[in-house]
């Protein structure tokens, strides 16, 4: 089932698979408009699962959670 078709539906488990060479997950560009969608599509198809999520992505894959920064010193 693509994503899409995930909204208002839930399963006891979800299973989100991004293929090495297929459309990735988010857009590459940090910010961009079809980057927040996908963000947002990719939160109604997390949130589809009752008890579990899993995601299976290639090593190469783009963070989905922006890198941490360290604190400034005083």
């Amino acid at each position: 089932m693509t994503m899409h078709k995930s909204k208002g539906k839930e399963f006891d488990a979800v299973i989100i698979v991004e293929g090495q060479h297929d459309m990735p997950l988010l857009d590459p560009v940090p910010g961009s408009k079809t980057q927040e969608a996908d963000r947002r599509l990719l939160r109604v198809a997390m949130t589809r699962g009752r008890h579990l999520v899993i995601l299976i992505r290639p090593n190469t894959a783009i963070p989905l959670t922006p890198p941490a920064t360290a604190p400034e010193a005083p």
